[in-house]
């Protein structure tokens, strides 16, 4: 996260509170939508700081994050969406980088005995090694389970996703164990069994290294990594595959698409880009 100085702060909040109050009531609805909260039972309605907090979330928006701190429960930050990824650092050390949209969270309880948080989204980390202190995240229906290493993490309702680039992690499902190494992943989904697949070239990290690099890898794996990556939606031919060989800078995702098109001899239709959904027009004819 970036850091600003004292002097600077003080600037902000002054010049905040003398012409604009932020509408911390849309930001905290936004936020309680996103995890399925019911507004009539926020704690954050409670507090006696309104006015601290307004000028607080006034000056943590400027720096494409926002923190809400639960007395007595969980400390949680959102990464704005569409801002750029936001790099946090844990109290026991570890390193975490957010993705636009991500939300993470821990309790006060949280390196005391074990590390445990919570993620919804995307987030990369370099976890501080503390072997009699693992590191943990989970999700409604499995638990990933670190002492020290580097990974990029998705968190989707009831689908985990980890790619490791350093060291090891464990995933456990039910009566399910899976160890997955540096340049593996692992996937959970819901109703199937836990899944390895190799990953040498880390192309779920796309988001946060800009660098994709395919090797003979099918379209849909292809498509695949641009939805995981960025959260396209991409509609092709049934039946349509081709290998796709090349390497991309993913400072412009909708490049890549249209590049892959051409591959197959169509076009990109980019008429509900807004809604991220796109379609590979004319390809494999």
């Amino acid at each position: 996260m970036n850091s600003l100085s004292d002097k600077k702060i003080d600037k902000l909040v002054s010049a905040y509170g003398e012409e604009y109050t932020p509408d911390v009531e849309k930001g905290l609805q936004k936020l309680h939508a996103r995890l399925g909260m019911e507004q009539n039972h926020t704690p954050v309605r409670q507090l006696p700081v309104k006015k601290w907090l307004s000028m607080a979330a006034a000056v943590l928006l400027l720096c494409s994050a926002a923190y809400f701190l639960f007395p007595g429960q969980e400390t949680m930050v959102f990464a704005n969406d569409g801002e750029s990824p936001l790099e946090i650092s844990l109290p026991d050390g570890t390193v975490a980088i957010l993705q636009s949209g991500a939300i993470l969270s821990h309790d006060p309880a949280f390196n005391e005995v074990e590390r445990r948080i919570q993620l919804d989204g995307q987030a990369f980390f370099q976890v501080h090694k503390d072997k009699s202190r693992p590191f943990f995240v989970g999700n409604t229906a499995t638990e990933l389970r670190v002492t020290g290493t580097a990974f990029n993490l998705r968190v989707e309702d009831e689908e985990l996703e980890v790619e490791v680039s350093e060291g090891s992690v464990e995933l456990t499902k039910e009566d399910e164990k899976l160890a997955v190494t540096a340049n593996k992943c692992g996937l959970s989904k819901k109703g199937k069994t836990l899944q390895l697949m190799d990953a040498p070239n880390l192309n779920r990290h796309a988001w946060r290294t800009g660098r994709m690099v395919f090797e003979d890898a099918s379209l849909a794996e292809v498509l695949e990594a641009m939805r995981t990556n960025f959260g396209f939606s991409v509609k092709k031919a049934k039946g349509c595959n081709f290998p796709v060989s090349a390497s991309f800078s993913t400072d412009n995702p909708v490049a890549i698409l249209e590049t892959i098109a051409k591959l197959g001899g169509g076009e990109l239709d980019e008429s509900r880009a807004a809604d991220q959904i796109f379609h590979l027009k004319g390809i494999c004819q």
